[in-house]
């Protein structure tokens, strides 16, 4: 039973990052597997993550591809933190419409800070 449940949101989780691609104007490529978090809890309703090439549906909320360094200039504590006791708009929503789990919040600071990284790396 479990085996299924977890086959089926992969399953969904892969279409929908494929229609995500075609509705932004690309073509359907192999999605990133790190978007799938974002994904499955709605950031992108708000948040575009433009290194994942992930637009917002509703641009209000900043590019989460910066979040690791924006959210300390922002907020003066580390995402981890932020993420454990936010403030502002975030409070709302994580307190109301997006439960993250441990194991979630851990692996969006996780990849959040691998994009860093990533820019870090590349020169940007």
């Amino acid at each position: 039973m479990k085996t299924t449940w977890v086959l089926g949101l992969v399953a969904m989780t892969g279409v929908a990052l494929t229609s995500l691609a075609t509705r932004t104007g690309g073509s359907p490529v192999a999605p990133d597997p790190r978007a799938a978090v974002f994904l499955r809890h709605g950031c992108n309703d708000c948040h575009a993550i433009y290194a994942f090439r992930m637009k917002a549906l509703h641009d209000v909320g900043p590019d989460l591809s910066y979040a690791y360094t924006n959210v300390p200039t922002r907020y003066g504590v580390d995402l981890e933190t932020f993420l454990d006791r936010p403030t502002g708009m975030m409070r709302l929503m994580l307190a109301s419409h997006i439960q993250l789990s441990p194991v979630d919040r851990d692996s969006i600071v996780q990849t959040l800070k691998g994009l860093y990284a990533q820019r870090v790396a590349l020169g940007r």
